[in-house]
């Protein structure tokens, strides 16, 4: 198992299609932290050389430290600083974002009294980071735009909002699409698994939360993760508690469950464990599934 140092390194230099690290992987051009929900920077050949697409995206103390040893090993590459790494880098939804942050700049260093000359830098600096960007992956729509700073806040919102509303209109088709898709051919395979089978199921478990099963002794999820039965059994009580008396959750002191801290439970007794956020629904099928009931014998009172 490498260190997230040697992780970011390996796959800033490519020194092979993937490594792992505790929290921290890359596949190919991708890096993660912590799972496939968040690519934290990607690769990219362009007929300029390599370039890398970092994240704007935070999360937790822990992602934000592999951000930056991503960052710390791919410095000596180009890099674009934008919200979606994984889609189509010529979508004009990153130089949209761009542009709500060169106009926030411009917007805080006219009400700056002290750092103003900050904000100004800030701005220019995003608005040659978006001028490459859109030269190097040829995003259509902004050929005319002039990047003068008032210019920028007079209309750039305007027409970057009409290609934003082509582009989202785009984006939509693809999302009903993937969504008709995912209920034809990859849902039946998740229920399947919900309801114990293993028969073709590997490499078909794509859900966006993850969901549980028993398997013997333990719980297990469709994100790979598992824990103890046990363990399990007693966050499943301390869940319907929560929805019983619409009242979240949140432990005094530090509960592990398996390899994850409890984060909270929520008054509708979703769990949050680590990054892993559990619906209820799904929990409360694997349980009547196993014959669990839904107190424990002796309660557990929330404190």
């Amino acid at each position: 198992m490498s260190t997230h140092n040697e992780v970011a390194h390996a796959w800033a230099n490519q020194t092979g299609k993937n490594r792992k690290g505790h929290h921290m992987f890359y596949e190919g051009d991708t890096i993660y932290s912590y799972g496939y929900h968040f690519p934290i920077a990607r690769r990219i050949l362009t007929s300029e050389g390599i370039v890398v697409l970092m994240t704007t995206r935070k999360y937790s103390v822990s992602t934000a430290k592999h951000i930056t040893y991503t960052w710390r090993a791919s410095h000596h590459l180009k890099m674009f600083h934008v919200p979606m790494v994984r889609d189509n880098p010529n979508s004009a939804f990153n130089v949209q974002d761009y542009i709500s942050r060169i106009v926030d700049s411009l917007e805080k260093a006219k009400r700056a009294r002290v750092y103003a000359q900050h904000y100004l830098d800030q701005a220019q600096a995003l608005i040659e980071e978006v001028k490459d960007y859109i030269r190097i992956f040829e995003v259509p729509g902004y050929e005319h735009m002039v990047w003068e700073p008032d210019a920028i806040v007079a209309g750039a919102r305007e027409a970057a909002a009409r290609q934003y509303a082509r582009e989202q209109e785009a984006i939509a088709k693809r999302q009903a699409e993937a969504k008709r898709r995912y209920r034809e051919e990859v849902w039946p395979w998740v229920k399947n698994w919900l309801r114990g089978s293993t028969i073709g199921t590997q490499g078909r478990l794509h859900t966006t939360r993850p969901l549980p099963r028993i398997e013997g002794d333990k719980v297990v999820t469709t994100w790979g993760a598992s824990v103890p039965l046990t363990t399990a059994k007693r966050l499943y009580w301390l869940a319907v508690q929560c929805r019983r008396q619409h009242k979240g959750y949140v432990p005094h002191d530090t509960m592990m469950v398996g390899d994850f801290a409890l984060r909270h439970i929520k008054k509708n007794g979703d769990i949050v464990v680590g990054c892993h956020d559990i619906p209820f629904w799904f929990m409360r099928y694997a349980a009547c599934r196993a014959g669990i009931p839904a107190e424990q014998p002796k309660a557990i009172a929330l404190v």
